[in-house]
């Protein structure tokens, strides 16, 4: 794949992760706000941005997909798996086994193999 294409998935890759970080605050931001009311809650600042982040990460992948085969892209996805919870612990501070980051390694590691098959 070209720099610019493997650039333009992790992008993607980086959008998904950032959406569900903002999906996590716009859950806790709608337990407050379902005191006030149910349209307050749905209209959740946090949620707005998450849903409107993933619209715009929706249409940079079908892109993607008009200049990379499924088969290559796809895989991309699965940075997403790694960085989510790499965020989590770092914003949430969730906490991470050893165990839990050498299947982390292993995920990218096998993102590795597959692109350069």
């Amino acid at each position: 794949m070209p720099l610019i294409q493997v650039v333009v998935c992790c992008a993607f890759a980086a959008m998904l992760a950032v959406g569900q970080v903002m999906f996590k605050f716009a859950a806790s931001d709608i337990q407050v706000q379902l005191k006030k009311s149910l349209w307050a809650a749905l209209f959740s600042p946090w949620l707005v941005a998450a849903m409107f982040l993933y619209l715009t990460t929706a249409a940079l992948w079908v892109w993607i997909l008009t200049q990379v085969p499924l088969s290559r892209a796809y895989p991309f996805s699965l940075l997403g798996a790694a960085l989510v919870p790499m965020l989590a612990h770092f914003i949430f501070g969730e906490s991470l086994s050893p165990t839990f980051l050498v299947g982390i390694a292993l995920v990218l590691t096998g993102l590795v193999f597959v692109q350069m098959s």
